[in-house]
């Protein structure tokens, strides 16, 4: 106890940690258990079979040879019958010993003759009679001195009287051999119990052909290694196989009475010739099992073997990237779950080092991004104090006209360049829009018209900031001529979102441009001059609110374009309004 318990310890410690040992018993049991069944299954189900159709086959065999013995027995008595009934009748006249005297004696010899021949079938070997003194009447003739010769004639009791079967025997007493008369024969032996003449003592004999009936026993004894034996009801043996050898107790039997003679027929089939075949499967059967038992670990080795290398090769690429060595690979030369596990590792590196890399340049960027953003600072806190300076020089030289278009140019400035916040109130979208308006309006008088229209309630609705002022600047840059035209904007709600509609009577686009205005271009554009500005708008809204919104373009030469922007409704919640001044406007840059 105390020996083995270490061993099997050491044994289950060395499975447990170790995969290629795993994988080698996991392979063997998988093999082996099912041969192992497999080839007990087909022992027993192949024995079971062959037992089943055995006898299956031999009570067929048998009930074929009941039903043609009994087919005989029934021609040989239906036709003895036919004859006695005949020969008893005084109607048919009276048959002579010795040669007809008269016409009526060879009238009735020659009448009785033709009965005999009607009655004959193709299976009847012959049909005749036998009176004391050798007298003989029918055909085909035969040697009645030799015909008394036969055991089987010597072997009927003096003074019998009814149906005397023969046995199976040969036909060496017919003379007419041209007749092809069968070698073989089986009879029915009739006694006539006449009171009266010659016919008292005679008897009629009726023989049919055996040879189809030994050839079915000559099938069945060679095909089923069986015996044959067949006797009369009295016991009296009429055939009996050659070579009969000493019965076993494991030997088959079947066993039949044919009804219209009274005859039994055994049949005793050997066991061991005909389940030689089921002995030969358990030796093959067992003999594969053995052989797998010896194919099965070398295979299970080669297969483990395989499986783990490459694992293991995989574990230890793991750690040279665990380590920073990222440029480790595994070489992926099959196609199977393991190669495809290499593939995705080697992928997985590559995106590990493409990411750091663009961490690296991320974080370059923001730097830049970050120094940027204090100039950007600086200049429109510049910028809008020197506009306002300018404004207050046109206000005090009194040109109203300069001091309004700066006015608006500050308000439009201020909605565009100071981010505080992407997404805005409708109502703060608008006014920059207006603002902008004005400024065109200084600008090229009063050729130009425009007109808002905007649902109740909206005012407080969240929308990307700039996105309006760059579609106008389209508008007045590529559609009016010199300023002239109309223009349209139309903000209402339907259902969940909002749509807002911006039309213009202007020259139109051409299809070629339409089709690439919401496209992204390699080589920028200027914003606001058919370049980015349709683009820029478009992504704005699927950036915030999904792919499943932002503008769709419609135009046509000489009629105009129509913009519709759809997008959710979304509103400031009360929280946020501090970002925003009281009067609504965003809070103004003034000069130091």
């Amino acid at each position: 106890m105390n020996t083995w318990t270490p061993i099997w310890r050491r044994v289950y410690g060395y499975f447990k940690r170790n995969l290629r040992a795993k994988l080698f018993l996991f392979f063997f049991i998988a093999s082996a258990v099912p041969l192992m069944i497999l080839g007990y299954l087909s022992y027993s189900k192949s024995t079971e079979e062959i037992q089943s159709q055995m006898v299956q086959y031999g009570q067929s065999t048998i009930t074929q040879l009941q039903s043609q013995l009994d087919s005989y027995s029934r021609q040989m008595k239906s036709t003895t019958r036919y004859i006695y009934a005949y020969l008893l009748d005084p109607i048919n006249g009276t048959l002579h010993p010795e040669e007809p005297q008269n016409y009526a004696s060879y009238v009735s010899q020659k009448s009785f003759n033709r009965f005999l021949d009607a009655h004959k079938t193709e299976e009847m070997a012959g049909i005749y009679l036998i009176a004391p003194g050798d007298i003989y009447f029918g055909s085909p003739q035969v040697d009645v001195k030799a015909l008394k010769e036969q055991p089987w004639w010597k072997g009927m009791p003096a003074g019998y009287r009814g149906e005397y079967w023969t046995s199976i025997h040969n036909s060496s007493y017919y003379i007419s051999r041209n007749m092809n008369i069968p070698k073989q024969v089986m009879g029915l032996v009739f006694p006539v119990q006449s009171q009266y003449g010659f016919l008292q003592n005679s008897r009629i004999v009726v023989e049919m052909d055996a040879t189809k009936l030994l050839k079915s026993f000559g099938t069945l004894e060679n095909n089923l290694h069986s015996f044959i034996t067949l006797r009369e009801r009295d016991g009296r043996l009429i055939y009996q196989s050659p070579n009969m050898v000493k019965a076993e107790a494991d030997d088959l039997i079947w066993k039949r009475t044919i009804e219209s003679s009274g005859w039994s027929i055994e049949v005793r089939t050997l066991y061991k010739p005909v389940y030689r075949s089921t002995i030969m499967i358990r030796y093959f059967t067992m003999a594969l099992i053995g052989l797998a038992f010896m194919l099965v670990p070398l295979i299970s080795y080669l297969f483990s073997s395989r499986i783990t290398r490459r694992i293991i090769s995989l574990k230890n690429k793991m750690q040279l990237v665990g380590i920073g060595q990222l440029q480790s690979r595994i070489d992926t030369d099959t196609e199977d779950e393991l190669g495809r596990l290499g593939a995705s590792f080697n992928k997985m590196v590559e995106q590990i080092r493409y990411l750091i890399q663009e961490v690296k340049h991320k974080e370059q960027l923001k730097k830049e991004a970050e120094l940027q953003a204090f100039h950007y600072q600086i200049n429109p806190h510049l910028l809008l104090n020197t506009l306002n300076m300018i404004q207050w020089q046109a206000k005090l030289k009194s040109d109203s006209d300069m001091q309004n278009m700066i006015h608006y140019l500050i308000k439009v400035l201020e909605g565009n360049l100071v981010i505080t916040e992407e997404l805005i109130t409708l109502d703060k979208e608008l006014q920059t829009v207006e603002y902008y308006l004005k400024i065109q309006e200084v600008r090229y008088g009063g050729t130009f018209e425009y007109r808002i229209d905007r649902g109740s309630g909206l005012d407080s609705c969240l929308i990307p900031r700039m996105t309006l002022q760059p579609l106008l600047e389209n508008t007045f840059f590529h559609g009016f001529e010199d300023g002239e035209g109309c223009i349209r904007i139309d903000i209402r709600e339907e259902g969940a979102d909002l749509v807002l509609v911006l039309e213009d009577d202007g020259a139109g686009i051409e299809p070629e441009k339409l089709e690439t205005l919401l496209v992204r271009k390699q080589t920028p554009g200027r914003l606001g001059k058919g370049g980015l500005g349709c683009y820029n708008v478009d992504q704005k809204f699927k950036l915030h609110f999904g792919e499943t919104y932002g503008m769709r373009i419609q135009s046509e030469i000489g009629a105009g374009t129509k913009i519709t922007i759809r997008w959710p409704k979304t509103e400031r919640s009360q929280g946020d309004s501090s970002q925003d001044d009281p009067d609504g406007e965003p809070n103004k840059l003034t000069a130091n």
